[in-house]
């Protein structure tokens, strides 16, 4: 009818909506997809074109894999925009996880879920895909269930310097085999940032020898105090992470 009409509207609303969520219980990553009105939705998770290569949508995804997901609506007269994301799972992916500070109210999105969901985030911080901690600390704690060798851990921070957005300032990985008592395995200090610091995703990557372990504690120590050279000096920093990558 608006067509008819020459009426404008809002042509987005055609496009495909997608819900990604870690299932703890069943260790798997749930896509779901949906559309308005007609058409199919199809699907690739070998980053191939779901126009070409597409199965078509009929239930919710458990993934239990890496996957290049693209997905789009395909109508009689038209396709949607396609969606796009990469899905990376590691040792630390839909494992039982607990913070010992909460996110910032208005960046905390699905809380510690967005930390081990397998989704890494772009450079727009107000996505959902990372989360923000303003003042405290981050201090996590993953049930991995079982005991696990681990030699690595990857944490990525998004810097945003004119919006109080910066830098890890110390990062430290814990062991323990009854999630009480904990032993440090490896730390790294990183520097304040400085004016001439470009406004990027940082990654962070804390490598030691394997060890076997059933928690995993994660330490991130923000900027307390933005530096001399900002305008806010003095004033505590956000620091925003996505993900927790465990190998």
């Amino acid at each position: 009818f608006y067509d008819l009409k020459g009426w404008n509207y809002a042509k987005h609303i055609f496009d495909i909506d997608v819900e990604i969520v870690p299932n703890v219980e069943a260790k798997c990553i749930d896509v779901t997809m949906s559309k308005f009105g007609e058409g199919d939705i199809l699907y690739t998770l070998d980053g191939s074109d779901p126009l070409a290569n597409g199965t078509k949508y009929t239930e919710a995804l458990k993934l239990t894999e890496n996957a290049k997901l693209r997905a789009i609506v395909k109508r009689a007269k038209s396709v949607g925009k396609e969606f796009k994301t990469d899905i990376e799972l590691s040792k630390s992916s839909m494992k039982p996880i607990t913070l010992k500070n909460e996110p910032h109210e208005n960046y905390r999105f699905d809380g510690a879920n967005t930390l081990i969901d397998g989704l890494s985030g772009g450079k727009n911080y107000k996505t959902g895909r990372w989360i923000a901690f303003f003042k405290n600390d981050m201090e996590a704690v993953i049930d991995l269930k079982n005991p696990t060798e681990v030699s690595s851990v990857s944490i990525n921070t998004l810097v945003e310097k004119g919006d109080w957005v910066f830098d890890a300032r110390r990062i430290a990985v814990y062991v323990s085999e009854d999630g009480e008592n904990f032993t440090e395995v490896a730390s790294q200090d990183y520097p304040v940032l400085t004016l001439d610091n470009p406004n990027q995703i940082y990654e962070h990557k804390l490598t030691f020898d394997a060890v076997t372990t059933k928690y995993l504690k994660v330490y991130l120590q923000p900027e307390h105090s933005l530096p001399d050279w900002h305008g806010s000096k003095g004033h505590p920093s956000f620091v925003f992470l996505d993900e927790i990558v465990v190998n």
